[in-house]
């Protein structure tokens, strides 16, 4: 667990590349710190002056896509859907970004073991964000299972493989590369075949759906849940999410990567 802030002012951003139709990677320089590989921690972003009515006041919060300490740099899956995603995805190099970070706790705090656990991943969408880190990391066997919900949206076919070989894909309308369906789907063919335990990122409906299968199968489940963000600091409790007991933890100390039996999925 990252118990210390650090905001940094980057001089540059060192690229924006595309990743697919509506992903792109955006890639900072980024000071030395062996936590920005912990699959799954935060970073708070922000490359826009202060001006409420074009865009929002506060940084966004983002799980690292793939740190790359031989070369200083840090790179995040944005897709654009609002103001401040369209205005990350747009910069040039050389443009300022702020960071803050790492904050919260990543899959390595909860499982320290877990680069030698065979392991089924499951992204939707940007949950792609962590599992590049992950994979580049990873000794055991570790197969991923990616879903979108439009096939138009799926990321780049060979960047996709050039980070995870061992990948399926679904796409709920049946079109580009993957298969018709949900990343859930394949999940379920694998786990008749092999029982591995499961990390997932992607939005609420795909990780509430995996804890019961979880449960039933007797698997362990690490999910990196996502959240909005107001201060990143566990302060404003805009994070907090509940657990079976009736306890709630804030996703930005306490997560965002939590045990996926432990929260109560049923609960706002």
């Amino acid at each position: 667990m990252v118990d210390s802030q650090t905001t940094i002012a980057l001089t540059e951003a060192v690229a924006v590349a595309q990743r697919g139709q509506s992903l792109f990677q955006l890639t900072v320089k980024v000071a030395p710190d062996p936590a920005w590989a912990n699959p799954g921690v935060l970073a708070k972003l922000r490359a826009w002056e202060p001006a409420p009515k074009a865009y929002p006041l506060l940084d966004r919060p983002f799980t690292p896509h793939l740190y790359r300490p031989d070369l200083g740099e840090l790179s995040f899956l944005i897709r654009p859907v609002g103001p401040g995603t369209r205005a990350l995805a747009s910069l040039r190099p050389g443009a300022q970004v702020r960071l803050t970070g790492p904050l919260g706790r990543g899959l390595a705090d909860l499982d320290p073991n877990f680069v030698s656990r065979p392991l089924y991943l499951v992204a939707g969408g940007v949950g792609l964000a962590p599992m590049a880190n992950l994979l580049a990391a990873q000794k055991a066997p570790a197969r991923l299972f990616y879903g979108e919900r439009r096939g138009q949206d799926l990321m780049d076919r060979d960047y996709l493989a050039s980070f995870a070989p061992d990948f399926a894909a679904a796409a709920q309308d049946g079109q580009g590369y993957g298969e018709k369906g949900l990343a859930t789907d394949l999940l379920v063919r694998a786990l008749a075949q092999e029982k591995r335990a499961i990390f997932a990122c992607g939005p609420p409906g795909l990780l509430a759906a995996l804890a019961p299968l979880a449960r039933k199968l007797g698997l362990r489940y690490f999910a990196a849940v996502e959240a909005f963000m107001a201060c990143g600091l566990g302060v404003c409790l805009s994070c907090a999410k509940a657990l079976t007991g009736g306890a709630r933890i804030r996703l930005c100390q306490d997560g965002p990567v939590v045990d996926g039996l432990s929260l109560d999925w049923s609960a706002p």
